[in-house]
């Protein structure tokens, strides 16, 4: 496993503390995405104090994902419930990405973004909401008028950018779609200069198919993490 690029062990706060702030509500140690944009949030470290302050920029019953959270230090059950800890793995792309396959894909924006939610709520990528596609550049293809596959980014800040919301409808699947998009998607991103990197869940029914893809197009593990989903008290 790769050591390097400290950064991506808490890429949310650096997202959120960075250029994407505007998408937000940012603290000194604690920050979050609008609800319409993504329920991932950030803490600068891990301690109770940290939380706590999160705690104070999110309603009650709203729901919170964090990455990397591996330890609490202090009380914090006070103010949250722990619902849901999902493992992820997380890639890098350090070598040049050479775009693959003739898909032809097209540029996604506001008047696909019904059209985006559904597919990913059906296909079930990971945290997508009906505002995500702000958050970067989405592309997808089209059948018969219809967006049947898509991918685009999600965490972006200074020299990284994230790869995610990679996703086919099931009648769709087989034509090499997704690795057509991830290479482009991961070729713009290395043109700006900056490390693409994206998340697999473990375990999850798409693991092995979506890290042979990411392999393909020279992706390589960095490390492991949890996805920790903490609800408001």
């Amino acid at each position: 496993m790769i050591s390097a690029n400290r950064e991506l062990d808490n890429p949310s706060w650096h997202a959120l503390s960075g250029e994407q702030r505007q998408f937000g509500v940012v603290g000194e140690r604690a920050a979050c995405y609008h609800p319409s944009i993504s329920p991932i949030g950030a803490v600068a470290d891990q301690s109770a104090d940290a939380l706590q302050e999160l705690a104070c920029l999110v309603e009650s019953g709203q729901a919170v994902a964090l990455f990397g959270l591996d330890r609490i230090e202090g009380d914090w059950e006070q103010a949250w419930r722990l619902a849901e800890q999902v493992r992820l793995s997380q890639w890098i792309c350090p070598e040049p990405v050479v775009a693959v396959g003739d898909a032809h894909w097209v540029e996604l924006g506001d008047a696909d973004a019904d059209a985006m939610y559904r597919l990913a709520k059906a296909a079930d990528p990971g945290p997508f909401e009906r505002q995500t596609y702000r958050l970067g550049d989405y592309i997808g293809i089209l059948a018969e008028r219809k967006l049947v596959a898509m991918a685009g980014e999600r965490l972006c800040f200074a020299g990284y950018r994230e790869v995610s919301a990679v996703c086919t409808d099931t009648a769709h699947q087989g034509h090499g779609y997704a690795q057509a998009l991830v290479a482009e998607i991961a070729r713009r991103q290395q043109q700006a200069g900056c490390l693409p990197f994206l998340h697999v869940r473990n375990d999850s029914p798409m693991e092995h198919q979506a890290t042979h893809v990411y392999q393909k197009l020279g992706f390589v593990k960095r490390r492991e993490m949890d996805m920790t989903v903490l609800v408001r008290r």
